[in-house]
């Protein structure tokens, strides 16, 4: 697809592997103000100097957003599961947990509210989620 972008510019002068400058062709553009990349993944990155929008610099050569991207590459290759950091969920379940006891207590004196009931209920399933993932991963 860069071939068909490049193509379809003007005044077009390589500056490095993958990178171009032009024209930019959705304004009356005197001396190159686009700059062109293209990224390990293969998406096309489009920057005009002069703030012209992707979308008109898109439709002054004919081409969409999808142009600028490949098949999505979770689209063709297998999810690789991100492992949580450990610190991270245990803040998150300690301020759950938190949530919980100040209901409790509020509850325990009879001033529990239907909002903070509501919340109560939210942050137990938060803690419980977080459990059944735990043991998913262990």
């Amino acid at each position: 697809m860069i071939d068909t972008l490049i193509s379809r510019l003007t005044r077009v002068k390589k500056t490095g592997p993958g990178r171009w400058l032009a024209c930019c062709p959705s304004h009356d553009d005197k001396s190159p103000s686009l700059a062109v990349r293209v990224v390990e993944d293969g998406r096309i990155l489009i920057h005009c100097f002069a703030e012209c929008s992707t979308s008109d610099i898109l439709g002054a050569v004919g081409l969409t957003f999808d142009d600028l991207f490949p098949a999505r590459l979770g689209d063709h290759l297998p999810r690789l599961r991100q492992p949580f950091i450990a610190m991270d969920v245990l803040e998150a379940i300690s301020h759950e947990s938190l949530v919980v006891a100040i209901a409790g207590r509020d509850a325990e004196r009879g001033v529990l509210t239907d909002a903070d009931r509501c919340r109560m209920m939210t942050a137990v399933g938060r803690i419980s989620a977080a459990v059944f993932l735990a043991k998913g991963a262990a």
